[in-house]
Parts: structure tokens; sequence; C-alpha cells
């Protein structure tokens, strides 16, 4: 009898200290469902899996514009000196874009590409760090928003600088270059010649058809009609290679947030390159999809 009570009473005992927990700290929480150890059926230790398919993002993520427009033409003047202010903005060389815009984008090409035309970037999200740069290259709020007054349309990720160019990539006759700041570069244009007015005029009939207004001052400059909150967090950077440092794993999520939905997990020590920075994530391409990886846990790739 005495040695049945006390196999009760151990068993009591065990049941009531399985549910008794330490305070969670939510930091190595986190950390912890980045290193889950998979299952048989999951990504396993030194493979690259296979047609991995990503959910469609939403209207307000930010994604490459490269990745769903491919044949557009990319040229950041910004990104260089080649620039009105002669000085570099910011480094990198990939057009991001709210994902509601770049599908406003698609429609817009679609419809110049039955005339033998497409587009041209000069501009699209401009980070706030590149707004303060520009700034204090250029503190003069006729050429320049003022991001301690407020931001440039730019950093919402929804507006784009954009011209057009035929199927050999030559640019159209257009009333000025990029970033002319004389009379003939806004929308009046009664004072340039006929064809470069057509062109003009065809590339802003094309764009407010499909959902875009202008800015009467630029005509290269156009803006999403749906606004998005000024981005102050997710920013481009110059793209380089890492690779997983973990145990046996790390995850690539639809978004920059631990629970967000897991598109693949990558194995330890396999390489990915980086293309953006969103606080503790960053915006990952890992065979031939993107997601974001915690940056706990990747390192970049030694050089030589």
């Amino acid at each position: 009898m005495k040695g049945m009570i006390s196999m009760i009473l151990t068993g009591a005992l065990a049941l009531t200290l399985s549910g008794c927990h330490a305070p969670v700290d939510a930091a190595a929480t986190a950390q912890t469902r980045e290193t889950t150890v998979p299952t048989a059926a999951e990504t396993q230790p030194g493979t690259s899996p296979a047609g991995i398919e990503r959910p469609e993002p939403e209207d307000a993520d930010f994604v490459r514009v490269r990745d769903y427009l491919p044949d557009v033409l990319q040229e950041l003047p910004y990104g260089g000196t080649e620039n009105f202010t002669g000085h570099q903005i910011y480094e990198f060389t990939e057009v991001f874009l709210r994902y509601g815009t770049v599908k406003k984008l698609q429609a817009v090409c679609a419809e110049l590409a039955g005339q033998g035309l497409t587009l041209k970037i000069w501009d699209g999200f401009r980070p706030v760090s590149a707004q303060f740069r520009l700034w204090e290259v250029c503190p003069d709020d006729t050429y320049v928003a003022d991001p301690n007054r407020g931001f440039s349309a730019h950093s919402r990720g929804n507006t784009v600088d954009v011209t057009l160019v035929d199927s050999l990539g030559n640019e159209l006759e257009m009333p000025t270059g990029f970033d002319d700041f004389s009379g003939k570069a806004d929308r009046d244009y009664s004072d340039v010649e006929e064809v470069p007015t057509e062109h003009a005029l065809l590339l802003q009939n094309t764009m407010e058809k499909y959902g875009f207004e202008g800015y009467f001052g630029e005509w290269w400059h156009f803006q999403d009609e749906i606004s998005y909150p000024v981005e102050d967090v997710f920013e481009p950077v110059t793209a380089e290679r890492y690779y997983a440092q973990c145990n046996e794993f790390i995850n690539l999520r639809t978004h920059p947030d631990t629970a967000a939905e897991v598109i693949v997990r990558i194995p330890k020590d396999d390489e990915f390159t980086v293309l953006a920075l969103c606080g503790t994530f960053a915006l990952a391409e890992y065979a031939g999809t993107w997601g974001y990886v915690h940056r706990d846990f990747i390192q970049p790739v030694a050089v030589g």
C-alpha cells in the first residue's frame, strides 16, 4: 500500500512540475523558432530545394521590380554620381516598390508592349536615409523635399521616375532629360516641340489610365493613387552573399516577423544573396525565391 501511495504521489508531482515554466524570454523564443529541427519531410541540411513557390505578396509588401517586370530597364542616377547633385545618394542598383504599385506598372507595360515600347525606371523607392542625404548635398526645397518637414513620395514606395524606350532600349525623345529643372520639364508643353510632346503625353496618359498621378513640375514623375505610409525601416543594400550560421537551418519567411509563414528552410552553411535590410531581418534571395531571414543567424561570405 505504501508503495502504491508513493507511486501516486510521484506521478502527481511529475504532472505538477510539467506545468511549471520559467518566465518566457520573447527574444530567445523567437530565435529558437528560427532554428527548429526539421522533420524528415522537410528540407534537410546540405540540400538546395527546387521549385519553391512563394505565396503572392500583399499589396503593401516591398518587392524587387525586376522579379515582376524583367523587361523594364533600370538606370538609377542616384546610385552613382551621374545626377544633378554630382554625389552618390544611395548605393543600391535595384528598384524596389510596393507590390500593389508593381501590378499597376505591369498593366502599363502590357499596353506599351503593343506599340513596341516599355519603361525605363530612373528612381523608385528612396529610403528615408537617402532623402536626408539628398537634402544634405542640395538643401533647396525648389528641387528636393526637405525631410525635416516632410518626406518625398518616393519614400512611400509607390512612386517612380520613368521614361519610354523602344524595343532596342533607346529612349524616346522627351521634353527634357531626367532631373532637368528648366521650364520645359513641366507638363505645360506649349514650349515643347511636337514629337517630344506626343511622347510625354503617351507616357502620361498610359500611366494615368492604370492608376498613377503625375506631378506638374516633372513629366517623368508618377505616384500611385493608392497611398502607403513612409517606410523608415526597409532599406535596400548592395547585393552581397551571405551564409546560414546555425545548427541545422534558418527559416526564409514571407515577412520580417518570426510569426510569418515559412517559405523554405535554408540549411546550415548554404549561401544566399541579401538584397535589403529590415530591422532585425534581411530580405534574401535563395534557390530562385526570396523572403526574410533573421539577421542573428547570417554571416557574410568571406571574399578572397
